[in-house]
């Protein structure tokens, strides 16, 4: 299966009033850390975890996890941000420990989440969304419901199929028939055939396919029916604040097109990855990442 199907294309405790579940303090890579529960869209439970205190005059890093994946997803990323910068993570509906209790999944439902989860937070300080695969999406979606507050959305490995043709209607129902048959068989085969490089290291391969597998059926076949029925270049034409991606060189990312559908669009790629680069090589990533991070300064 092509990899556009999915890239759409893709320490202080706080008192939270609002919030429906105690905060409990944890500790991930040395990052102080909270965690609690928000409302999402259609009441489910979002949860999220804020590394770090927020500060007006810094942003602050919202990093949105791809689908059938959750925020640990982004665990090469906490200590290396977090030395400058307060950090959001958070479950996606359906994802990881946030609940699945409706049945939109849209790209605008799940841009919802995120918003909530941010407005809760006892801070007014600007925000910089970070999403990985249909996280890009997602973002751009929730800077879109947020408004001035966003200063940029940065992309990993997503975007790329922005303005490009969608697939024939009978190519694109005969892979819908394929999950509804066996979510996790396939989701096995389309990951290991679309989303690693061959020469890819055993982990963390084996773990993220085995973790996508696992994922819950009916939200994944409705979040990639959300993503493909999502308009992206509407959407990225809207945004008026810089949108960068840093993608693998896995697949072509055309950075011409992207930027004539909004001229604020940048594109750095890390060769020799795949589509997780932040886990396959956080080195290198996390590099490229905070070089951007400063440019928005």
């Amino acid at each position: 299966m092509k990899r556009t199907l999915l890239i759409a294309a893709s320490t202080a405790l706080f008192a939270m009033a609002d919030a429906t579940a105690a905060v409990t303090p944890v500790y991930h890579h040395h990052a102080p850390s909270i965690t609690g529960i928000a409302t999402g869209a259609a009441e489910v439970t979002i949860h999220y975890r804020l590394y770090g205190t927020p500060h007006a005059e810094q942003p602050l890093l919202v990093l949105v996890h791809g689908w059938s994946c959750d925020s640990s997803y982004w665990r090469e990323q906490i200590a290396v941000l977090t030395a400058e910068h307060a950090v959001l993570t958070l479950d996606l509906a359906g994802h990881g420990a946030s609940s699945d209790g409706r049945d939109d999944y849209s790209m605008r439902s799940f841009g919802e989440d995120v918003k909530r989860v941010i407005e809760l937070l006892p801070t007014s300080a600007p925000v910089i969304l970070i999403g990985h695969s249909m996280g890009g999406p997602v973002s751009i979606e929730a800077a879109r419901l947020l408004g001035s507050r966003v200063r940029a959305v940065i992309g990993a490995d997503t975007f790329a199929s922005i303005g490009a043709p969608p697939a024939p209607a009978a190519e694109t129902a005969a892979r819908f028939a394929f999950f509804e048959k066996d979510f996790a068989g396939t989701t096995r085969m389309f990951v290991e055939r679309s989303f690693f490089r061959p020469d890819a290291k055993a982990e963390p391969k084996r773990w993220i396919i085995e973790d996508m597998a696992a994922g819950n059926p009916r939200v994944g076949i409705a979040a990639v029916r959300g993503l493909n029925a999502w308009e992206g270049a509407t959407a990225l034409r809207e945004l008026g604040i810089p949108v960068i991606a840093i993608n693998s060189d896995l697949t072509v990312t055309d950075e011409g097109r992207l930027r004539a559908i909004n001229p604020n669009f940048r594109l750095r790629v890390v060769s020799g990855t795949g589509h997780f680069l932040m886990m396959e090589e956080p080195t290198g990533f996390n590099a490229v990442l905070r070089e951007e991070l400063a440019r928005l300064r």
